[in-house]
């Protein structure tokens, strides 16, 4: 009985260690994830130019949008080129300020507190 029990003591002492490895992992490559996204960020994003609005219109094209120095221009990006589509007047663009952008999190509640309203508070 003694065998049995410190089998199994010796059984859960190595399944908490492996938990504890899988965390401490997992919590690395998800902080050397964000890390090597603002470092990214940071290398892309310049004084001069910078995209301002992306909008797909078909499978691998996109519009864009971008800023270089003060004048806006248009452009149509796919998978193999890039074409200037022409200027946009500053007047008629909407750019959003940097407070604007929510966080993940505040929408995440935002969408569980509507679910909520919804429901009626039931929970399922």
């Amino acid at each position: 009985m003694t065998l049995l029990s410190s089998h199994t003591l010796s059984d859960i002492a190595q399944l908490f260690t492996v938990l504890i490895i899988f965390i401490f992992v997992l919590a690395l490559s998800m902080f050397c994830a964000k890390w090597m996204g603002n470092y990214q960020k940071a290398q892309a994003s310049g004084d001069s130019a910078e995209v301002i609005e992306t909008i797909r219109i078909a499978q691998g094209k996109w519009i864009q949008i971008i800023r270089i120095g003060s004048k806006y221009k248009v452009i149509a990006v796919s998978r193999d080129s890039v074409t200037y589509l022409g200027d946009v007047d500053e007047s008629d663009i909407k750019v959003r300020d940097s407070e604007e952008k929510k966080l993940f999190s505040e929408i995440l509640s935002k969408a569980f507190s509507d679910k909520d309203k919804i429901s009626g508070g039931k929970q399922e």
